[in-house]
């Protein structure tokens, strides 16, 4: 594991130049290849007929920002925890989390690259 580490960073001479923002965090050229890019988008959670296209969004590297008002303004709970629990269950399932912002906001990361945390 050390040995494995050891090629994500490497070590710099004093009067170096650094090539990339990577670099300059220290990571190696070979580490770069992991990188993922991941986009934000803000989502207007009204049915649950849209936990599909969530899922989807998610598959498609999107952090979403889901707008929970109108679901909550116009849904019975017990039918919303059941969708919450899908979605759950779906993140869990690809390393993905989520967390509420506020009283009508939910934040859902699609994968182990990005986590929430308090």
């Amino acid at each position: 594991m050390v040995k494995k580490l050891g090629r994500l960073w490497k070590k710099l001479e004093e009067n170096e130049l650094l090539g990339s923002p990577e670099e300059t965090m220290g990571f190696s050229r070979e580490f770069s290849s992991f990188k993922q890019s991941f986009v934000i988008k803000k989502y207007d959670f009204s049915s649950l007929e849209q936990v599909e296209e969530i899922k989807k969004e998610l598959l498609g590297k999107r952090i979403l920002i889901l707008n929970a008002k109108d679901i909550l303004q116009n849904i019975d709970v017990t039918q919303l925890k059941r969708g919450i629990e899908d979605l759950k269950s779906f993140l869990r399932e690809n390393g993905g989390s989520m967390a509420r912002l506020g009283d009508q906001y939910l934040i859902l990361t699609p994968n182990s690259y990005v986590k929430i945390s308090n």
